[in-house]
């Protein structure tokens, strides 16, 4: 667990500094365009049929961006964003004042709230010092807040270029995890392109929670 802290610490600095030089922009969350952001969002919220009416959860929220997205498309549940960074919870408050963001660490402390899904966007992706540890703390701990599922994305290994400030997960590793771990109810997304014509550099992983998989099971 120390070094889940110390991660998350890390990654506090990291990112107050971001918040206070970028405002709400792609590049506070180290993102270079929208489209590559709303991409991504879009990965993750199509794994669940149910999202419009639900109660979220976005982890690692940053400056509200996945909320702002949600807004667009609609959206008329509950929602409540976390992030680490207490200058990420003060942008998204000013851009959205009609949302809820909290600076929490859900990994130190009690966290009682239920959901019906829990979302994780580019977190996975920063240098830590454990980031298999990391990796599976969070979703551990996500996964037992739910009562439908969560979705994550993650940066991985197979690619022919990796930037030295960032983390390549085994998408077969974190996907065993999650298997025998977590749900036997799990779905791998290896095949979408964030960039058009880049080969696809990440994944996103969906568990659902027994007898909410999209699709029925065998019988």
């Amino acid at each position: 667990m120390q070094t889940e802290l110390e991660s998350c610490s890390r990654l506090r600095e990291h990112y107050n500094r971001l918040a206070l030089l970028h405002g709400y922009s792609p590049q506070a969350v180290s993102f270079r365009c929208w489209k590559t952001i709303e991409r991504r969002f879009g990965v993750l919220l199509e794994g669940f049929e149910s999202y419009q009416g639900a109660r979220i959860l976005d982890f690692g929220c940053g400056v509200g961006h996945l909320y702002g997205y949600l807004k667009r498309q609609g959206f008329k549940g509950e929602y409540l964003g976390l992030d680490v960074s207490d200058q990420m919870i003060e942008v998204a408050r000013a851009e959205y004042p009609d949302g809820r963001f909290e600076c929490r660490n859900i990994l130190a402390e009690e966290f009682t709230e239920e959901f019906d899904l829990a979302f994780v966007s580019g977190v996975f992706n920063n240098l830590v010092s454990d980031n298999e540890s990391f990796i599976r703390s969070c979703t551990r701990r996500l996964f037992s807040s739910v009562e439908q599922g969560i979705a994550f994305n993650a940066l991985s290994h197979f690619v022919h270029y990796r930037d030295e400030g960032l983390y390549y997960y085994d998408p077969i590793k974190v996907f065993e995890f999650c298997k025998t771990e977590l749900t036997p109810r799990v779905a791998l997304r290896h095949d979408y392109e964030i960039k058009p014509g880049v080969i696809p550099f990440e994944f996103t992983m969906y568990l659902y929670k027994t007898g909410h998989a999209p699709v029925p099971a065998l019988q």
